[in-house]
Parts: C-alpha cells; sequence; structure tokens
C-alpha cells in the first residue's frame, strides 16, 4: 500500500491521500485486535473510506525502524521506491473509487538502507454500525523476485556463451560447404546446416527474453515503408521455407514509424508458427490492410488449428498449444517476445482457430496516437461516433449499444464512460451490448471493465445486462475477463444471438432507478 502524505519533504503533494497521524473509529485498534495483528509476521495496515491510513502494525514498524506516529505523519512515499510510486497509487486511487480489491507490487526501503520487493493487496471491509474500514497486507517476496532475476541472468550469460562458439561453427560450416562437391557429404552439410539456423534462433529468443524480463529491450523507432518491409520478410521466408506457398496480399505504401527490425522478427514469427502447424497444408496467406486507422496484418495457415483452451495463453512465456507432444521443435517464446514488441508500439494481437481448421494470427498496429474521439451525433438520449452508439429511445426501459471496429484501452475507456453517463441520465437498468462488429481483441482494457467501468456501471442503475459476442474467439476472452468481478450484483449474460438476448432483456421487470 503506498498513499502518499504531505511531510516536511513532500508539502503540498496532492497525489494521493494523506495518512492520519492518529487512530479513527475506522482502525482496528481494539485490544484483541492489536494483539491479534502485531503477531502477524506480515505488514498490516488499515485505512478509511478516504484512503486516508490510519494503522500500521509492529512489523511495519520493526521493517522500517521507525515508531508508528512517524510512519504516520511521513507517510508510504518516504518508503516506497521512486519507480514503483506512480503506478500503486493510480491503483490505489482506482480501487478507492470502485471499492474493488487492490492489488500491487513495489520495493519498500527498510532500516538497513536497502529496499525489497512487496506484494501488497487490501480489500474494503463493510462495517455494520460503524464507517467501512480497508484491510491490508504487504508481503515480502523478495526471495522470489531474486530467484527470477538470477534466472533470467542465467539465460542471459548462457545465451551468450553458446552464441560466440555457434557463430564460429556456422562460419566453418559455411567453408565446408563451399569445398565439397556434390555428393552425400555435401546433402549432410545442408540439412544440417538448418539444425544450426534453429539453434541460432531458440538463442536469439532466450536473449529477447531476457531482455524484455530486465526492462532492456531497446527500440530505434523510425518511419519506414510498412507494405515493402512486408514484401522482403515474404521473399527471405520463401527461400526458408521452399515446401509452403507464401501468398501476400498488402496495401501498397503503407507508412509507419516504429522499428522495422522488431517488427520484422514479429512478421517472422507469424510466418513460421503458420508453417510448423501446417506440415500437410502448403498454403500460407499473409494479408496487410488499413482499417479505421490501424494496420491490421494477419498470417492464415490451414494446419492443424488450436484447440480453444489453448488461445487464451499462447502469447505466455514458455507456453506450446501442443505440449502433450513432441512433434514439433521450439520452446514456445516466438509468440511471447512478438506479444511484447506489439504491444510496445501500442498495437494488440489476436487468433482465430479452432482444432483442426487451421488458424488465423493477427495483430493490429496503431497509425495515430491521438486520444480524442468526436463525436458524429450527441444528444440527450442518442450518442455516435466511429467505435460506439447508444441509444435510449423514449418508450423503452433498454439501453442499446452497439460497439463498431477495432477496440483498443482509450476508445473502450471512452466508449464505457459515455455508457455509465447516458445509462445514469436517461434512468435506465438495462442494456443491450451489442458487440458483434468488434473484431480482434481488446484484452488491455478488460481488467479497467472490471474493476472501475462495471461496478460505476452498477451505481448508475445497471440491472440487467445483454452482451451479444463477437465471433472473434479474443473478443470473447476480452468480454468474459471485463466482468470478472466477484462483487456484481447486476445479472449478465452472454448470448450469440442478438435475439435471444434482446429477448431475455424484455422479460426481465423495469426497475425505477434509485439515482
Amino acid at each position: 500500500m503506498n498513499p502518499q502524505n504531505s511531510n516536511a519533504n513532500q508539502e503540498g503533494s496532492n497525489q494521493s491521500p494523506n495518512t492520519k497521524n492518529q487512530d479513527s473509529d475506522t482502525s482496528l485498534d481494539q485490544p484483541s485486535s492489536t494483539l491479534l495483528l502485531n503477531a502477524i509476521p506480515q505488514q498490516i495496515w488499515t485505512a478509511d473510506t478516504s484512503g486516508e491510513i490510519n494503522y500500521v502494525n509492529d512489523t511495519v514498524c520493526r521493517d522500517f525502524g521507525r515508531s508508528r506516529e512517524t510512519i504516520l505523519a511521513y507517510g508510504w512515499t518516504a518508503f516506497v521506491h521512486k519507480d514503483d510510486l506512480a503506478a500503486s497509487i493510480n491503483l490505489w486511487k482506482a480501487a478507492l473509487e470502485s471499492g474493488n480489491e487492490y492489488t500491487t507490487e513495489f520495493r519498500l526501503l527498510f532500516s538497513d538502507g536497502n529496499y525489497y520487493w512487496h506484494l501488497a493487496i487490501a480489500r474494503l471491509v463493510r462495517q455494520e454500525g460503524k464507517s467501512d474500514i480497508w484491510v491490508g497486507t504487504n508481503t515480502n517476496i523478495q526471495i522470489q523476485k531474486t530467484s527470477e532475476a538470477r534466472k533470467d541472468e542465467f539465460i542471459s550469460i548462457a545465451s551468450h556463451e553458446l552464441k560466440t562458439p555457434l557463430t564460429t561453427s556456422k562460419g566453418f560450416h559455411q567453408l565446408l560447404l563451399r569445398m565439397v562437391g556434390e555428393g552425400k557429404i555435401k546433402t549432410y552439410l545442408e540439412r544440417s546446416a538448418g539444425q544450426l539456423s534453429r539453434l541460432e534462433k531458440l538463442i536469439a529468443d532466450l536473449l529477447d527474453v531476457s531482455k524484455i524480463n530486465a526492462g532492456k529491450m531497446i527500440f530505434d523507432s523510425k518511419t519506414f515503408n510498412f507494405s515493402a518491409m512486408l514484401t522482403d520478410v515474404v521473399t527471405e521466408m520463401h527461400q526458408i521455407y521452399p515446401s509452403h506457398q507464401l501468398l501476400l496480399e498488402a496495401e501498397n505504401n503503407i507508412s509507419f514509424t516504429g522499428d522495422q527490425y522488431r517488427l520484422e522478427q514479429v512478421v517472422h514469427n507469424f510466418i513460421s508458427n503458420a508453417v510448423k502447424y501446417s506440415p500437410d497444408a502448403k498454403t500460407v496467406e499473409i494479408s496487410a490492410r488499413v482499417i479505421d486507422e490501424n494496420i491490421i496484418v494477419s498470417v492464415k495457415d490451414y494446419g492443424i488449428g488450436i484447440k480453444s483452451k489453448h488461445l487464451k495463453q499462447l502469447f505466455e512465456r514458455y507456453y506450446r498449444a501442443d505440449n502433450s507432444s513432441t512433434r514439433f521443435d521450439g520452446l514456445g517464446l516466438g509468440l511471447y517476445i512478438s506479444a511484447d514488441i506489439i504491444k510496445r508500439h501500442g498495437g494488440s494481437f489476436w487468433i482465430e482457430s479452432s482444432f483442426g481448421n487451421g488458424a488465423v494470427f493477427s495483430f493490429k498496429l496503431p497509425l495515430i496516437s491521438s486520444d480524442s474521439i468526436d463525436p458524429d451525433i450527441r444528444t440527450k438520449s442518442y450518442y455516435r461516433d466511429t467505435h460506439i452508439s447508444i441509444n435510449c429511445p423514449v418508450g423503452s426501459d433498454i439501453m442499446y449499444v452497439v460497439w463498431t471496429g477495432y477496440q483498443n484501452m482509450n476508445t473502450v475507456k471512452h466508449g464505457g464512460s459515455l455508457m455509465i453517463e447516458y445509462l445514469k441520465e436517461n434512468h435506465r437498468s438495462k442494456v443491450f451490448n451489442d458487440n458483434r462488429l468488434v473484431p480482434g481483441t481488446w484484452s488491455e482494457a478488460s481488467d479497467w471493465a472490471a474493476n472501475i467501468w462495471l461496478p460505476l456501471m452498477e451505481l448508475a442503475g445497471l440491472k440487467f445486462f445483454a452482451w451479444i459476442l463477437s465471433e472473434s474467439a479474443f473478443s470473447q476472452l476480452s468480454a468474459q475477463k471485463s466482468v470478472e468481478n466477484e462483487e456484481k450484483h447486476s445479472e449478465i449474460l452472454f448470448f450469440t444471438q442478438a435475439e435471444e438476448g434482446l429477448k431475455w432483456l424484455q422479460e426481465k421487470p423495469t426497475l425505477t432507478d434509485s439515482n
């Protein structure tokens, strides 16, 4: 937990709520409670509903080497590492606004002068006849963090050590290929060249993973011809995979500002993945289009496909959809690295697949970074822009919402905020939420939707919510994650048929908005 206090060194700061210098009626100040909390080895703290810290246990005092009064007076900013402060404060403010669980990781300064990683978790406790309070814990996770860092360091060192002898071996191998004539020896050397290339890619992937985990992945952003880059990559991949026909359909002269080398790496990984998982199908289709100020790149294969249960984890580190089989090689690093590269460019990725029917891997890159969205029409009961339309027709108790096109954090927050506004102003308790025109994923906004948007929708009067799903599996995953809130009290159902969702809403009772 790290709400910030205005102390002598930070006077006038308003980044977060202040701490109180004395206990209040919202703290756990009963003798038995205090004795119990002081016996726990974890750091324990409490705060009121405004976010003001009013109690810390003895463990906090021992760790920081300060009295309870001093810690409450200084506030947490005196102890939280400056690099972790802003993110944890923003999460705390969001938790206070929504009433949902607060979770974050940060480094705390101990009395020995060292910072130690902690996992902070806090929940709002409802008290009958008394003010509600936040009860939080800070758990020391320094050992886990150190172990992860050592593992990544080992991978980095081992990869570097392997790279030098591999480079030498490749040099001698190429020399031998030029020296030998046609025959069995040359055939064996040509076959081994593929294995050397495979090993080289594996080492490069391990190095990239260690850079990602250490936050040292460097990007060189420049404006380049994205269409020409795709053409060059596909031409190169033709030479690597002569067994497959790679068909490219791309708009001409698409210009993009980003790291060309890293985006080439993404396309390489997507095409390699498509070829690897379609050994019996010989065609891979690559397309690139500009839609709604986004570059949409898709790589389609006609191979073995992917079971739906694997889709969500496929871009995680070391995850392989075929991990029950040794048929295909690789450590599952390529897509994890690609996901990080795409996210660092402000984009997103998704997969459409079913087992036995091939797969389409896609990613989106925004061409503009503007956060402003101007409405085409805006009245008290109707709104429309390029991403969302909201209609609250007279004589109906339903608010109709239609989402359109590719969504991201900005468009989801914008549309979600409008939904809260129109729901409250038009006194509606039912929502028909149509996502059929949404391709791809918007998973980067789903946590915000679950923890901030949904509770605020319920405060605005939401009782019944019919969510009409997109055909996109990744969009469906985003939708399901966006309502994963244990404290929700509205009825939310997912539908694949719009008629069924509308009928369900119409059968629900009309409720008067208490707001």
